[in-house]
């Protein structure tokens, strides 16, 4: 089994994003966990993530952002992936728009998963064919394509 198996799924890739502000994107994507049972608490989540983003932008640079939760409410790794072809103002240290958003949360007790997982997640997205080919990609088979051809 491939690692992004184990985390993302076609139900957690939405390729055409609604929202254009950043913490309208966070409700969008993190609504992708609502039924999802690794999750306690999804309102509990969001607010995680908005109060993550509030003290420093994920927009690492590049048309990339990488909101995170880690939490003790959190039972397992997840992971969603948005695109925004238009971009997002995400605050980004470039100052560059948004156009690929990859959520996760993780337990707080896997500090060593969740490191793990944002450096293999910035190793992949700093990749520019990667971030091309993912704002690209016609639907979520596509996108997860991408990721397991990138790794």
């Amino acid at each position: 089994m491939d690692k992004w198996d184990r985390i993302l799924s076609e139900d957690n890739v939405l390729v055409d994003l609604k929202s254009r502000r950043k913490f309208d994107v966070l409700r969008e994507l993190s609504a992708v966990f609502d039924d999802d049972d690794a999750i306690e608490d999804p309102k509990q989540f969001l607010a995680d993530l908005i109060r993550r983003e509030q003290e420093s932008s994920t927009g690492i640079g590049k048309g990339v952002a990488v909101p995170h939760a880690h939490e003790d409410s959190i039972s397992r790794q997840i992971l969603a992936i948005g695109v925004s072809r238009e971009g997002i103002d995400f605050e980004s240290a470039d100052e560059a728009p948004v156009h690929i958003v990859a959520m996760l949360g993780t337990p707080r007790k896997h500090q060593k998963q969740h490191m793990e997982l944002l450096a293999e997640l910035s190793r992949l997205l700093q990749q520019g064919w990667v971030r091309d080919e993912i704002v690209a990609a016609a639907d979520a088979e596509q996108v997860l394509a991408i990721f397991k051809s990138g790794s």
